[in-house]
């Protein structure tokens, strides 16, 4: 069936008419049964014995006799009041007490002049059931059932089975109704996630994409759509690289032009302050060209990779950075509890590293320590980067990770500069690496970036 909504009208229509039918016969079986029983019954002997034990002897002598019938004879034998309660306080038939309290309940004709059935006393209504008069008036309806049969425990199992199957029935068309439903909105959801995430190869074409209905549409236009983002995304990179070439050539020549200049005039605050400001120029370009670089394909091979070697490499260049550039109050501490091997990316493996290292190092207080350890279990390796900063709100935990965002501490303070593309260069890195990378507080204070990645 190629419409959703014909599916799923179909089958809470076939569960409402399968219950009605159902019903309908077993209703419609036990009230036959129970009529029969009622109808067959005629005034015997046994209910003129009972009208004059109820005239003579009044309603214990009733009792009295109605205790010595029934335990002689088979056959089932009611005396009901006026409430609808048996004379000797017997449970009545489910089926019997229903019956009785339609048909027993009728109000007492009212005496009046047009009614000649009301004026004349000894005519009453007529009504489908005998009923004894006693001397005070008292009305009591004798019910008559046959003997039980040996085959109703069979009746009862056959109810009891309409019922389960009924149930059966229903319950299966439940599910499978909210599995074709809910399975397809599972595998979106997954699509989605994937999407949400920059993983724009995910394809549901395949699987429900090929159903004609209108989940199938949905899925080929979530692929379509995803198609026209990839496209979007390779463009954009595509231009971020190109313009960053572009003004790579202009920049090298005016660093060169700045360096002649200062040959001829000498140091002068304009002049440092151009070539200030060009080499952030030129680290930015680098770092749009990075992340250029990683989010298309890679053109290095995977190798085995010393990771110990790496971390410890990484960490000592760091810390001649810091000596050099005058941040010598802020120390890098490794601590290797491994020695993991890796198959990697080493470019991008090293950009990850290095720049969550100095990351942590510019947020890092005066007089604070960087530690970095390095950790490994049977499947993958651990790289802990802990500062000793004031942490990230829990908000922005996730956003630290987009391309050019800057948290709102690092906004508002003028001495923390930077363009925000560290943490996403190292992101991509990572995930190029089939890794995974995380950020969160630190009880004691500061923030912990963390990277897992597969062994080798």
């Amino acid at each position: 069936m190629r419409n959703l909504f014909a599916r799923i009208f179909l089958s809470f229509w076939l569960i409402i008419l399968i219950t009605i039918i159902v019903a309908g016969i077993s209703g419609y079986y036990y009230s036959n049964r129970i009529d029969e029983h009622i109808t067959n019954f005629e005034v015997s002997d046994t209910v003129i014995e009972a009208g004059v034990i109820l005239e003579n002897q009044g309603l214990s002598g009733l009792r009295s006799w109605l205790g010595r019938t029934q335990s002689a004879t088979p056959i089932r034998i009611f005396i009901i009041d006026r409430g609808g309660r048996d004379i000797l306080g017997r449970q009545l038939p489910q089926d019997i007490d229903r019956w009785i309290k339609r048909f027993i309940s009728f109000p007492p004709p009212r005496m009046d002049r047009r009614n000649r059935i009301a004026r004349q006393r000894n005519l009453m209504p007529a009504r489908p059931l005998t009923q004894l008069v006693g001397p005070d008036n008292q009305i009591y309806t004798m019910i008559v059932l046959p003997e039980p049969p040996t085959y109703e425990w069979m009746l009862k199992q056959s109810r009891s089975l309409i019922i389960l199957l009924t149930l059966l029935v229903s319950i299966s068309i439940s599910y499978l109704l909210s599995r074709a439903i809910i399975q397809p909105v599972r595998q979106f959801r997954k699509a989605t996630i994937a999407i949400s995430q920059g993983d724009l190869d995910s394809h549901l074409g395949d699987t429900i994409g090929k159903r004609q209905d209108e989940i199938g549409k949905l899925a080929r236009d979530l692929d379509e759509m995803a198609k026209k983002i990839q496209e979007a995304s390779d463009q954009q990179i595509e231009l971020s690289r190109n313009i960053s070439h572009e003004l790579r050539s202009p920049l090298a020549r005016m660093r060169v032009a700045l360096e002649l200049a200062q040959r001829k005039t000498g140091e002068t605050y304009e002049l440092s302050r151009i070539e200030s400001e060009s080499k952030k120029l030129d680290k930015l370009i680098g770092q749009i060209l990075s992340y250029s670089k990683l989010k298309g394909e890679i053109e290095e091979n995977k190798k085995k990779i010393d990771l110990a070697a790496l971390v410890h490499e990484i960490v000592d260049n760091v810390n001649f950075e810091c000596k050099s550039t005058g941040i010598d109050d802020v120390e890098v501490i490794f601590q290797k509890n491994a020695q993991p091997v890796i198959n990697g990316f080493t470019f991008a493996i090293t950009g990850a590293i290095e720049n969550i290292i100095r990351n942590a190092v510019h947020h890092s207080p005066k007089k604070s320590v960087v530690r970095v350890t390095l950790d490994a279990d049977k499947q993958s390796t651990i790289i802990k980067v802990q500062d000793q900063g004031k942490g990230i709100n829990k908000g922005e935990m996730e956003k630290i990770f987009y391309p050019f965002y800057r948290t709102s501490d690092a906004k508002n303070d003028k001495n923390k500069k930077g363009s925000g593309l560290g943490l996403a260069i190292a992101k991509l890195a990572i995930k190029k690496n089939s890794g995974n990378i995380e950020a969160y507080n630190l009880d004691e204070g500061g923030l912990c970036i963390q990277i897992s990645l597969p062994l080798a």
